[in-house]
């Protein structure tokens, strides 16, 4: 009876936090999604089929449902084979929303599912016609998975992303209206911003609609939905930044009472040391500092400049130029594919790291699809084109992975940053780097983007 019952525990375990972290960060899953041909409306739902599913699933292995066992072997089965068919169309590497965020397609993940499918079907064949639902395994199953999902939610930000040269500059004040302390920008159609509006509101911010207050996000300067900006009792900003958690909106308002408080209680303190730094220094460091405040309130190896003077192109997310977070690219915009090799921003075509586009075999072409010839009429040899993020630690000598994600609504898709991560203190530009997305004490060094068809 033993081993039933820790192969009950194991499969509900592993079902119920998959679907928690499914139906607790939808966005993500929808991305996923698309990495097995969904687009649409059907990726921006896959996250509540999945979820349910693998929720019931779980829920009858633990009631003891005879069909339970070959039922979760066979869907775990057709997960497995999803994952395969990915890899062969290439997609090795592309997220996979298996367990979480993080989760990548990979002959690893492949095996993991297998072996769960394994563990289902031994199951299956010792299952017995009358067996009682084991108490025992209910109750781990719901520890694990409950331990496992805080866990992994634990990890995300509690700060807001802040890209150099989006939104209002701190201390610039951008006239968005009497007493307005904190405001929080949405979309029409916009998800994320949907589920931030009720606590945006509790919080006793603004909310600003990018159609009907066109004039407000013109004066903020604000790069895309859902963007929060929290300002001083003076009108000044004193903190901006994307947030898709409550915790990410709650870090930004923080940082405006606790940059009140630095300055009521006429002491120079660490928050409002922080605050009259240069903007350099002060970026995402002042949301940093403020977010160990909005704990308690919500209770919920580079030295300086790494890119030379004139070094830096221009970079945008959803239209609106930054410097120095960019990672380098090719062709100077940091759009990438599922995968993090670089396309060109305006087509979204791939290209080479000389910046050339390619076909499918990585051949340099033309604007017209034809291979490029060099002088004498030959086909131009292939050049290397490496994952952004990898080419990133290359050329500055450091370690470096992509970990987690941030989102925004952009002109009606969801849009996905990501962090490229190292083990060093300082980020491209020479800033102190700060956790973001980043894992097991990794922090950011340059940031992405990937341009998705999901609807946000």
């Amino acid at each position: 009876m033993l081993l039933p019952t820790l192969l009950v525990a194991l499969l509900s375990t592993t079902l119920l936090a998959a679907a928690a972290l499914k139906a607790g960060d939808p966005t993500a899953t929808a991305v996923a999604a698309t990495t097995f041909g969904l687009r649409g409306a059907a990726a921006r739902w896959a996250w509540l089929a999945l979820a349910l599913l693998e929720a019931g699933l779980a829920v009858a292995l633990l009631a003891a449902a005879p069909w339970a066992p070959g039922a979760t072997a066979a869907v775990l089965g057709v997960f497995a084979l999803a994952q395969v068919l990915a890899i062969f169309a290439g997609r090795t590497g592309a997220p996979c929303g298996c367990f979480g965020a993080r989760g990548r397609i990979s002959w690893g993940s492949v095996a993991r599912t297998a072996v769960l499918a394994g563990a289902a079907i031994a199951l299956a064949i010792g299952w017995g016609a009358r067996q009682q639902p084991p108490l025992l395994p209910a109750v781990a199953a719901i520890a694990l998975a409950a331990a496992i999902v805080w866990r992994l939610r634990a990890a995300r930000p509690a700060g807001a992303l802040d890209v150099e040269g989006e939104g209002p500059p701190l201390g610039s004040a951008p006239a968005l209206g009497d007493g307005v302390r904190l405001a929080l920008f949405s979309a029409p159609g916009c998800h994320l911003c949907r589920a931030l509006i009720p606590q945006a509101r509790r919080l006793g911010a603004s909310v600003f609609d990018e159609v009907a207050d066109a004039d407000a996000w013109a004066r903020a300067e604000v790069p895309g939905a859902p963007y929060a900006v929290a300002l001083a009792a003076d009108g000044t900003v004193v903190a901006k930044g994307t947030v898709n958690t409550r915790t990410q909106l709650a870090s930004v308002f923080g940082a405006a009472q606790a940059h009140d408080h630095g300055r009521g209680s006429g002491a120079d303190g660490p928050v409002d040391a922080v605050a009259h730094q240069p903007e350099r220094t002060s970026r995402r460091g002042f949301l940093a500092t403020a977010s160990a405040a909005v704990a308690v309130l919500t209770a919920g190896r580079l030295t300086g400049a790494l890119v030379a003077p004139g070094d830096a192109e221009a970079y945008h997310f959803c239209g609106h130029i930054y410097t120095t977070d960019g990672c380098p690219h090719p062709t100077g915009l940091p759009r990438i594919d599922r995968h993090g090799y670089p396309l060109r921003a305006k087509d979204g075509k791939p290209v080479d790291d000389l910046g050339r586009l390619v076909d499918a075999n990585g051949a340099p072409i033309d604007e017209a699809g034809a291979p490029l010839l060099d002088p004498d009429g030959r086909p131009m040899p292939p050049a290397r084109r490496r994952r952004v993020c990898t080419a990133a630690g290359k050329r500055y000598r450091v370690e470096v992975r992509t970990d987690g994600a941030w989102y925004r609504c952009c002109d009606g898709r969801v849009r996905k940053l990501l962090d490229c991560c190292t083990t060093g203190s300082r980020r491209i530009n020479g800033d102190r780097a700060l956790r973001g997305y980043c894992y097991a004490r990794r922090r950011v060094f340059c940031v992405m983007y990937f341009q998705t068809n999901v609807p946000c």
